[in-house]
C-alpha cells in the first residue's frame, strides 16, 4: 500500500471494457442480438449509459473488448 491507503497495483483502467455492467451482459452476448437498437431494446445502455460508446464500437467493428480510453471513441460520446 502507498501512503494514501491504496494498493500500488495497477488500477482497473488496464482491464478491458467488455460488458454492460448495469445489465450484467457481455458485449459478446449483446453482439449476438444483431444490432445496436436490439441491444438497447434488451436494456443495454439504459441505466447509466457508460457502455454506449463501446456498444457503438461493438456494432461498427465487431470487436467485443476495448481499452477504457479507446482513441476511436470521441470525447463527447462519454457521459451521454
Amino acid at each position: 500500500m502507498d501512503d494514501t491507503g491504496l494498493n500500488d497495483s495497477k488500477m482497473d483502467d488496464d482491464k478491458p471494457v467488455n460488458m454492460c455492467a448495469c445489465l450484467n451482459r457481455t458485449f459478446a452476448e449483446l453482439k449476438k442480438l444483431g444490432s445496436l437498437e436490439a441491444a438497447y431494446e434488451a436494456g443495454a445502455g439504459v441505466e447509466c449509459s457508460g457502455c454506449v460508446p463501446y456498444l457503438k464500437l461493438v456494432f461498427e467493428t465487431g470487436e467485443t473488448e476495448f481499452a477504457i480510453d479507446d482513441p476511436r471513441i470521441p470525447e463527447e460520446d462519454f457521459g451521454q
